[in-house]
């Protein structure tokens, strides 16, 4: 491994770590409050980490035994988990939102979901390599094939956009501490979504067509970068549910 291996595992296993820690955090507090909102937002974090898992896995599994992932697993635990990670985003949206509309939404998402999983298992099982390749200079990365770069790119613009919309009306709130959350979740949103962009999408449009080398410095730089944006986002997501009293020191004054 040379240093960009390890920052990529590095840091993808402390954003996963996080992310855990987060996303248990949350639904935790379904105890005290009663609400599924809990369950359902803290459930959300978790599975949408899981894009980032087999990088973590591997990461350690190479410190510890030599070996990396075996491609089938790496592909199963970074993408089966992403449709469920919207279905109880929007269930949890619906409910925040549009309740008078949820049960129509739930069942377009279900859809998506099944074309997902589908046409997943389907290219899984008629060639592995029709999902993706992992880069043999860079083993703890993998280059998306387009049906599954197009599948994540509109789950990412589902959860942009349902997010964003959920968190500005947060920020017309008259409540100070309402609008920090807000604040946070639209920053956690926009991080995620561009982290995610940058690398599940847009990194395996461009290596192999405007890239040719996967192992130039700009793209180790982004493998970096979306780490730091994606670990913001983890603690952005956690302040605007939660919004621990640490949060509330630094952006608000007393």
């Amino acid at each position: 491994m040379d240093i960009v291996d390890i920052l990529q595992g590095s840091l993808s296993l402390i954003f996963v770590l996080i992310s855990f820690v987060i996303g248990v955090s949350i639904i935790s507090k379904y105890g005290k409050f009663k609400s599924r909102l809990y369950i359902l937002v803290g459930l959300t974090w978790l599975m949408l980490s899981t894009l980032w898992l087999p990088e973590a896995v591997s990461f350690l599994m190479s410190l510890i035994i030599q070996q990396t992932l075996v491609i089938e697993w790496y592909f199963i635990l970074g993408n089966v988990f992403v449709p469920v990670a919207v279905f109880t985003w929007i269930y949890a949206y619906t409910d925040m939102i549009s309740k008078d509309k949820q049960k129509f939404i739930l069942i377009l998402i279900v859809i998506f979901g099944i074309v997902f999983e589908g046409l997943f298992f389907y290219h899984f099982f008629l060639d592995i390599n029709l999902i993706g390749v992992i880069s043999p200079l860079r083993p703890f990365s993998a280059d998306l094939g387009y049906f599954l770069t197009i599948l994540l790119l509109i789950s990412f613009l589902i959860l942009f956009v349902t997010g964003l919309k959920f968190a500005r009306k947060s920020i017309k709130s008259e409540n100070q501490e309402v609008r920090l959350k807000g604040k946070l979740l639209q920053f956690a949103f926009i991080a995620f979504t561009i982290a995610a962009l940058l690398e599940k999408t847009a990194r395996s449009i461009l290596i192999g067509t405007v890239f040719l080398d996967p192992t130039i410095l700009f793209l180790s730089a982004i493998l970096v970068i979306v780490r730091v944006l994606l670990i913001s986002s983890a603690i952005a997501f956690y302040g605007g549910f939660l919004l621990p009293r640490w949060i509330k020191e630094i952006f608000l004054q007393q």
